[in-house]
């Protein structure tokens, strides 16, 4: 997969939420990702993730933005980690201490045993497009902390 395929496959994936019953099935997803980690604030990665995590909390008005405590950071593509570690480095810039997990719907590229994104706790990555992505593994993480990347099969 070149840099043409990845851009377009995101794109595509952005695209689809200008669909109400799309963007529906994506903050849904969301939260069954996200339950394990109910009670924690919720920030946006992106431009898109925030239109996620907007449907999510017309579904759950429980749900609560922001950046205090134990901080669930939301993405809908992830390609490198630049977004989720800006969005890290963003929280502990504000003062916040406490290592964030990341929610990503979309996996861009093929190599999860790969990814490492510094100053996170865990990655959640949902892959249901490609069966080989679907496993559980774990590395240290950069910052030298235990990082646990998941590779959910969650469907619609």
């Amino acid at each position: 997969m070149d840099i043409l395929d990845i851009i377009n496959a995101g794109k595509s994936r952005v695209i689809v939420h200008d669909d109400p019953s799309m963007l529906r099935s994506s903050a849904l997803k969301f939260l069954a990702l996200y339950a394990p980690f109910r009670g924690r604030h919720i920030m946006a990665a992106s431009p898109q993730a925030e239109r996620v995590l907007g449907a999510a909390m017309i579904l759950d008005p429980d749900l609560h933005a922001g950046r205090a405590g134990s901080v669930v950071i939301l993405d809908v593509n992830l390609a490198s980690g630049t977004l989720i570690s800006r969005a890290a480095s963003r929280l502990r810039d504000s003062g916040n201490s406490c290592p964030p997990t990341a929610i990503v719907l979309n996996a861009l590229v093929h190599h999860p045993k790969d990814w490492a994104i510094p100053g996170l706790e865990s990655l959640i990555v949902d892959s249901e497009t490609d069966d080989t992505l679907r496993m559980s593994v774990a590395r240290k993480a950069s910052n030298g902390s235990d990082q646990c990347i998941l590779i959910s099969s969650w469907k619609t």
